[in-house]
C-alpha cells in the first residue's frame, strides 16, 4: 500500500493504463504537456477515481502516478507556458509542485473541476487501490506478523520540491492557509450561485413577483425587471430610463422570433439553452441586438467548435456583421488555413470587398505561393466584373506580389485585361516594376491613406509602404519536403536536411503493422494494421482507414476496408486509393482482389482483380499508373513478377519480370525509374538494389546496401533517396542470430553510386512506415 500512496511510475500498456482494483478511468486527455522540463514533454492524461496519471507518448516508462490521498492542492495557475494545471502534493509524499498544460482553456477548466470533484466523493470515501478482505474476529498477534522483506523503493526526503515552482508567477510563496481559505470561498461561492439560480427559476415558473412581461409577435414572456437587468446593459438602461411605466410592465420588442426570445429568457434563469445548428444564429443576432454577453458567448463557442469547410465564410461574415472580433478571427484563421480548398467554393465568390480583403490580407494564409492569391481574386472579380472592378484597387493593394516570380508577374498580372484597362492599377504595376528592378518608392509619412493594406500595418507615424509591396511571407510558404514517420505513437516527421524532428500528429489510433501512401495532391493515409476488437464478436479483426488532417494534426476516421486483410500494397491515382491483393486476416488465405476507394462517394468498390494471388508485394503509383511487383505466391515461394494497372482502361499487363525474386522490400520512385531495395528471397534476406527503367521496360543492377535487411522504407526526397530501417539478422548475446529491427538512415549518394550512412539511430522509426511528403514548419512542433 505505501508504494501507492507515493508519487510514483505507472503500469502503461498499449498506452492503456494498468487500473488498480475498483479504480475506473474518468477521462483519457491526449497531447497534456509536462512542464518538469524548459521544453517540456508530450504525453497523455488520465483521470481516474484513485489517481492522476501522465505518461510520455514517446516512453511510455516516462510517467507518474498521483494519488488522491496525497494531493494537497489542485489549481489553475498562470506560467510562461500559458495557463497550467498545477497540483501540488502533501509534505509526507514529497512536498512535489508538478504543471500540466491541457489545451484549448475550455478543457483545461472541465479538466480542473472533474479532479476537483473525484478528489471530493475520494476524501470522503477513499479507494486504496488494493484489495481486503474484512476479518469479523481480531487475529492474534503472532497471526499479524508478517517477514519484513526488503526491497528497493527510496522514500524521498520530505523537504524535496520541484523545480518546476520557479515557472509560476507567485512563486509558490502563497500559504497552505491562504489555499484553503480560497477553496472555501470558491465553495461558498459556487454554492450560493447555484442556490441562487434555482430560486430565479423557481420564481418565474411560479410566476411570482413577476414586474414586466416582454411582448413579441403575439406572444408575451413574463419576467423580472431585476434579473433582465443584472443580464443586460440594453434592458438596464431601458428600466433606469424616464420611460412610461406603462412601457415597462410591457415591453414590446418589434421584429423578434418569440420563440428564440424564450430560449434566451429561460436560459437567463437556468443556465441552460438547446442550441443547435438551425437557431444559433437566430440566437446569436437578438443577444447581440440585447446586449447579452452571456448568451453572447454561448454562441460564439458554439460557431467555433462547428467551423467547417461549409459553413466557415458564413460564420465570418456573421462574426464581422455583428461586430465580434473573437468569431470573426477563428472563422478567418479557419478559412486562411484551408484557402486554396476554401477559394474554388461558391460561397467564396460571393463574398464582399471588404469581407475577401480581411482573408486575403492575412499573414496565416495558408498558400505556398502568391500566385494562388492573385488567381482567386482575379476569379472573384469575374464573377461580378461591372461591380467589382471598381472595388479592384483596394484589393489589389492586399496582393503581395513580390513574393510571386518576375516571369510570372510579367506573363499574368502586367498582361491581365481588366489590369491593362485600369488606369491606377497600371501606375501601381509600374511601381512593382520598379521594385523588381529593385528601385522601392520612398517611403510614406501619410497614415491616413495607408490604412489597413500596408505592409507595417499599425505602425503610427513610422516609414510606410504601399500594401501591394508587402513581402512579408504568408504562412504556407514555410513548407518544405520531409520524411514522414507514422507508428501507432505519434506521426513524426524528419527533416534530413537540418537533422531535425517535428511532431506532426499524435497517433494513438493507428495500428501497428499498418500500410501508409501519400498523394499527389499530399494528402496521407494510413489503411489496416493488426487490430483485435474483441468487443466486435461477430468481426474481431478490423482494417481502420485514417485521413491525416495536417491542419488540425489528428487524424480522420474513414469507412474501414470491407474485409480485414494484412501485407497488401496501397496504391493512388486521381485520389483514389487502391489496396491491392494481400492476406485474409481470418482465413488467412493468399488474395488477389483490388479494393479502390473513392472519396467522392465515401465508400469501397472492387475493381479488376491481380492475375495472381500474391502477399508481401510492394506497390507504387507513377503519372497515373499503378505498379505490382514481387511478393510471395499461394505456394509461399517468392515472385519477381511486375505488373502495372491503368485505372482508365480497368486492365492489368504483364512487365519485364524483376532480376531477383523477392518479398517484403523497399520501394521508391526515384529520378524517373522505380528502384527496389533488400527484402526477403528465397535464401535470407538480402541487400541487392535494382532499378526498373519506365521508358525501356528494362531492370538494372544498383549499388548494393550495405546490408540485408527486409521491409526497408525507402523514399525519395527533393531528388535524394533515403532508406530507413528495416529488419536485419542480429548476433544476440547468445551468439544466436534473430530478426531484429534497426532503426536508421541511409542516403544514396548518385554521383558517387554508393550508400552513406546519415543516422545510426531515430528512435521514432520504430515500427513506422515512412513517406516523402511536404508540410508546414511553422505548424509544428520541434521535438
Amino acid at each position: 500500500m505505501y508504494r501507492d500512496f507515493k508519487l510514483r511510475s505507472a503500469l502503461i500498456q498499449n498506452k492503456q493504463l494498468r487500473l488498480l482494483p475498483r479504480e475506473h478511468v474518468y477521462d483519457k486527455i491526449n497531447g497534456v504537456w509536462n512542464l518538469s522540463s524548459d521544453q517540456g514533454n508530450l504525453g497523455t492524461f488520465f483521470i481516474t477515481n484513485v489517481r492522476i496519471v501522465w505518461h510520455a507518448n514517446m516512453n511510455d516508462s516516462f510517467n507518474v502516478s498521483i494519488p488522491y490521498l496525497q494531493i494537497r492542492s489542485i489549481k489553475i495557475r498562470d506560467s510562461k507556458f500559458g495557463l497550467a494545471l498545477v497540483i501540488e502534493s502533501s509534505q509526507q509524499s514529497g512536498g512535489y509542485v508538478l504543471g500540466f498544460k491541457i489545451d484549448p482553456v475550455e478543457k483545461l477548466q472541465e479538466s480542473v473541476k472533474e479532479i476537483n470533484s473525484l478528489h471530493k466523493v475520494y476524501s470522503t470515501s477513499p479507494i486504496f487501490g488494493v484489495d481486503y478482505e474484512m476479518e469479523e474476529k481480531p487475529q492474534s498477534l503472532e497471526a499479524l506478523t508478517v517477514e519484513q522483506i526488503q526491497d528497493d523503493v527510496e522514500i524521498d526526503s520530505d523537504d524535496h520540491t520541484d523545480a518546476f515552482v520557479a515557472y509560476f508567477a507567485d512563486g509558490n510563496k502563497v500559504t497552505h492557509k491562504m489555499d484553503s481559505q480560497r477553496e472555501l470561498a470558491e465553495e461558498l461561492r459556487l454554492y450560493q450561485s447555484t442556490l441562487l439560480q434555482d430560486g430565479l427559476k423557481d420564481l418565474l415558473d411560479e410566476k411570482k413577483f413577476i414586474d414586466c412581461t416582454l411582448k413579441a409577435g403575439d406572444k408575451s414572456l413574463p419576467c423580472h425587471r431585476l434579473i433582465l437587468s443584472a443580464c443586460s446593459p440594453y434592458f438596464r438602461e431601458y428600466f433606469l430610463s424616464e420611460i412610461d411605466e406603462a412601457k415597462k410592465k410591457e415591453v414590446v420588442l418589434d421584429n423578434v422570433d418569440p420563440a428564440v426570445l424564450d430560449l434566451i429568457i429561460k436560459y437567463l434563469y437556468s443556465a441552460s439553452i438547446d442550441l443547435n445548428d438551425g437557431n444559433v444564429q437566430d440566437i446569436f443576432a437578438l443577444a447581440s441586438r440585447f446586449q447579452i454577453p452571456s448568451v453572447f458567448t454561448v454562441c460564439v463557442s458554439y460557431l467555433q467548435k462547428r467551423l467547417a469547410p461549409g459553413n466557415c465564410l458564413a460564420i465570418l461574415r456573421l462574426g464581422l456583421l455583428l461586430d465580434c472580433p473573437r468569431l470573426a478571427i477563428s472563422a478567418r484563421e479557419f478559412v486562411s488555413d484551408r484557402f486554396l480548398q476554401i477559394c474554388k467554393e461558391e460561397d467564396f465568390m460571393q463574398l464582399s470587398p471588404q469581407e475577401l480583403i480581411s482573408v486575403i490580407s492575412n499573414d496565416s494564409l495558408n498558400v505556398e505561393k502568391e500566385e494562388a492569391v492573385f488567381e482567386a481574386v482575379m476569379k472573384w472579380v469575374r464573377t461580378d466584373k461591372e461591380n467589382r472592378v471598381k472595388n479592384l484597387s483596394e484589393v489589389f493593394d492586399c496582393i503581395r506580389f513580390r513574393l510571386m516570380t518576375e516571369k510570372y508577374f510579367k506573363d499574368h498580372v502586367e498582361k491581365d485585361d481588366i489590369i491593362k484597362s485600369n488606369p491606377e492599377l497600371q501606375k501601381k504595376i509600374k511601381v512593382l516594376k520598379d521594385a523588381f528592378a529593385g528601385k522601392l518608392p520612398e517611403p510614406s509619412k501619410n497614415t491616413e491613406k495607408a490604412g489597413a493594406s500596408e505592409v507595417n500595418g499599425d505602425v503610427g507615424d513610422e516609414d510606410l509602404l504601399p500594401g501591394y509591396l508587402n513581402d512579408i511571407p504568408r504562412h504556407g510558404m514555410f513548407v518544405k519536403d520531409l520524411i514522414l514517420l507514422v507508428n501507432d505513437t505519434a506521426a513524426v516527421a524528419y527533416d534530413p536536411t537540418e537533422n531535425e524532428c517535428y511532431l506532426t500528429a499524435l497517433a494513438e489510433q493507428i495500428p501497428r503493422n499498418h500500410s501508409s501512401i501519400v498523394t499527389q495532391q499530399n494528402q496521407v493515409y494510413v489503411v489496416g494494421g493488426l487490430y483485435v476488437d474483441e468487443e466486435n464478436k461477430d468481426q474481431p479483426l478490423q482494417s481502420y482507414f485514417f485521413q491525416l488532417d495536417n491542419v488540425a494534426s489528428e487524424w480522420v476516421g474513414l469507412p474501414p476496408l470491407p474485409s480485414a486483410r494484412c501485407l497488401f500494397g496501397l496504391g493512388e491515382v486521381d485520389d483514389k486509393i487502391y489496396v491491392v491483393a494481400g492476406k485474409d486476416l481470418q482465413t488467412e488465405a493468399s488474395l488477389d482482389s483490388v479494393l479502390c476507394y473513392d472519396p467522392v462517394a465515401a465508400k469501397w468498390n472492387e475493381v479488376k482483380k491481380l492475375p495472381i494471388k500474391v502477399y508481401g508485394h510492394s506497390v507504387i503509383s507513377h503519372k497515373g499508373m499503378i505498379y505490382c511487383l514481387g511478393g510471395k505466391t499461394d505456394d509461399k515461394k517468392c515472385t519477381n513478377r511486375m505488373f502495372t494497372y491503368n485505372p482508365k482502361r480497368g486492365d492489368w499487363k504483364d512487365l519485364a519480370p524483376m532480376k531477383t525474386p523477392r518479398s517484403m522490400f523497399g520501394v521508391a520512385v526515384h529520378k524517373g525509374k522505380i528502384v527496389i531495395a533488400g527484402g526477403v528471397t528465397e535464401d535470407g534476406l538480402s541487400a541487392s538494389v535494382e532499378a526498373f527503367d519506365l521508358t525501356t521496360n528494362k531492370w538494372e543492377v544498383m549499388t548494393e546496401f550495405p546490408q540485408e535487411r527486409s521491409s526497408i522504407g525507402l523514399v525519395s526526397l527533393a531528388g535524394s533517396l533515403y532508406a530507413i530501417g528495416g529488419f536485419a539478422m542480429i548476433q544476440l548475446e547468445s551468439k544466436e542470430f534473430a530478426p531484429t529491427e534497426v532503426n536508421d538512415i541511409w542516403k544514396y549518394e548518385d554521383d558517387k553510386k554508393e550508400w552513406a550512412g546519415m543516422l545510426k539511430e531515430i528512435r521514432y522509426a520504430s515500427g513506422a512506415s515512412c513517406l516523402a511528403t511536404r508540410l508546414n514548419l511553422f505548424k509544428l512542433s520541434k521535438l
